[in-house]
């Protein structure tokens, strides 16, 4: 039988049997199109036994030769796997090409997100437009996703129900991997949903947040409400409806919440996915090394207050061939005193040594 028969048999039980979202399910279907269109002409015509190790080793060079990064590799041939084990299971092959292939080691790059300044002037941001209905419907829609971290597809299928405003819950039925979970909804959250309920329009279905029309928002109604919040808020850097999970994550992290709690809000199945958020800055580092026995408990050196400028402290030394122009110092007196250019240093430096008695200019030499 020809593979893209059989794909379609596969992408039927991805739908029915494991009950796998439309997204995901379309998600395959992509991906196989995608492999097919690399064997050319040929592709539509072969069989599950005519894919060999080579012919997956090829397509790993096609598609790094079109463009795709490691992570979109992987899970290309991620999709393909679960394909050709679904093929093995019900006996249409007995091969497995994927077997000691080299895959693409996956990146996983730090989570870009917003400070807990720039979700403030966000969610103040949602309120400011001519519209009530429409600043409180933004207001609910940015601060769910700020205060619970839910995914895109998880907030467009929230319904009227799925909230408790007496208990401050919140289920979410739909999650990945068709997984549900129960998230508790903060006071300030809770009254920003209770504005949006009070002026949400009749409408015959039961999503919880709506368009103009009244009718289901959808995803692209969700992205423009980010970027005109976005806007009104002076926010320049590149924010997408995810980030807004991450700056979740990561502000609940620097919170002090354990690492498990937060992987059951997120609805993660791995731990190490979790773990991703985990990420330190200089400041952190400094703090943990403060608790080392040996360093007597102290500070930390970043504040403006604690700066080690005791006798015999050494500055570090500017690397050869830089030279700070325009970034000031900071001292922790308070004063601020410009960076000198490299040939003013130089001239002073030689008009110190000018000035040295002539014993000290041999000690010098």
């Amino acid at each position: 039988m020809e593979l893209a028969r059989l794909n379609e048999e596969f992408l039927s039980y991805l739908s029915v049997e494991c009950n796998r979202s439309p997204a995901t399910v379309s998600a395959y279907a992509s991906d196989f199109r995608l492999f097919l269109r690399s064997l050319g002409a040929a592709g539509p015509r072969l069989g599950a036994n005519d894919v060999t190790r080579q012919t997956v080793r090829q397509y790993i060079a096609w598609l790094r030769a079109e463009g795709h990064k490691p992570n979109s590799i992987t899970r290309r041939l991620a999709s393909l796997r679960s394909f050709w084990r679904y093929l093995r299971d019900n006996g249409y092959t007995e091969t497995d090409p994927f077997l000691r292939v080299s895959i693409p080691k996956r990146e996983r790059p730090l989570p870009t997100w917003l400070t807990v300044e720039e979700c403030e002037r966000l969610l103040a941001a949602a309120e400011r437009q001519p519209s009530i209905a429409h600043a409180y419907r933004d207001r609910g829609v940015l601060g769910l996703l700020l205060f619970t971290g839910l995914r895109k597809a998880e907030l467009l299928a929230l319904e009227v129900s799925s909230i408790d405003l007496s208990e401050g819950t919140m289920r979410v039925e739909r999650g990945k991997g068709g997984k549900c979970r129960v998230l508790p909804i903060p006071l300030r959250l809770v009254s920003a949903l209770t504005d949006w309920l009070e002026l949400r329009p009749l409408c015959r279905h039961e999503r919880l947040f709506t368009s103009s029309a009244g009718t289901p928002l959808g995803g692209k109604g969700l992205a423009s409400i980010l970027r005109r919040a976005l806007y009104r808020a002076g926010i320049t850097k590149r924010c997408t409806l995810h980030h807004l999970r991450h700056s979740f994550a990561c502000m609940m992290l620097q919170g002090g919440c354990d690492l498990y709690s937060l992987s059951q809000m997120l609805g993660h199945a791995r731990l190490d996915t979790t773990a991703t958020y985990l990420h330190t800055s200089a400041r952190d580092l400094h703090r943990a090394i403060g608790k080392h026995p040996l360093a007597g408990g102290e500070q930390d050196p970043l504040q403006p207050g604690n700066r080690r400028d005791l006798p015999g402290h050494v500055s570090p030394r500017v690397p050869h061939g830089h030279v700070a122009r325009a970034m000031p110092h900071q001292l922790g007196d308070g004063a601020v005193i410009p960076a000198i250019p490299l040939q003013e240093r130089v001239e002073r430096d030689a008009t110190r040594v000018n000035d040295v008695p002539a014993v000290g200019k041999a000690r010098v030499a």
